[in-house]
């Protein structure tokens, strides 16, 4: 059996997985933890896998590919974040304030962040290093040469308040990709619109075995 791994994005943890895994049974979901609000958790697979990824968390996994990984499903996500070299990404200043800012005061840096994305606040004392390196990575890391050739499904969400238009649709060019637009959603499609979600990574699944 393919295996399901997760991986949420910033700010968040794999709480956010919940209602998407509710609609997958029968699949193998693993859920990977970052460690921003605790003990990290890593997984891996024995066999072929299919990698998930919200929002930063698509990058993490194309920044360390597990083998037998045969397709990414990257809600949200992107594989640079930041506009230059042609790309049409989020500026670059926000997050240079934001690496500054989170020092002095991560539960405030957080807070804003999720409620920018819809979300509410969460339960557990922020872990500054964790959450240091990985914006560190949204802001530096450019990882569309290692999204080449890989069957990607990007799924986003047509209000998204996060990622501009233009950059929703220039993600994974380098990739095999499919993409899919849920006219209802925003950032948080994991929690926004879980079964069609859940939808749109079983049949890909299903094709890529």
């Amino acid at each position: 059996m393919t295996a399901l791994l997760f991986m949420h994005g910033w700010g968040f943890d794999a709480s956010i997985w919940s209602g998407v895994v509710r609609h997958l049974d029968g699949f193998d979901c693993r859920m990977a933890e970052r460690g921003y609000f605790g003990v990290p958790v890593s997984v891996e697979s024995d066999g072929p896998c299919v990698v998930v990824g919200h929002s930063l968390g698509a990058m993490q996994w194309l920044a360390d590919l597990p083998e037998g990984c045969c397709g990414m499903v990257a809600m949200n996500g992107f594989d640079r974040f930041v506009e230059g070299d042609d790309f049409p990404g989020v500026p670059r200043r926000p997050l240079d304030r934001m690496i500054a800012r989170l020092p002095q005061d991560p539960a405030q840096v957080v807070a804003d962040f999720r409620a920018r994305c819809g979300a509410g606040a969460v339960a557990g004392t922020p872990e500054l290093a964790p959450l240091l390196a990985d914006l560190e990575l949204s802001r530096d890391g450019d990882f569309r040469d290692a999204a080449g050739g890989l069957p990607v499904l990007s799924l986003q969400g047509a209000n998204d308040p996060l990622l501009p238009e233009a950059m929703r649709g220039a993600v994974f060019a380098k990739a095999s990709v499919t993409r899919m637009t849920c006219e209802n959603a925003g950032h948080l499609l994991p929690l926004e619109a879980p079964e069609w979600t859940a939808k749109a990574i079983a049949e890909f699944v299903r094709a890529a075995a």
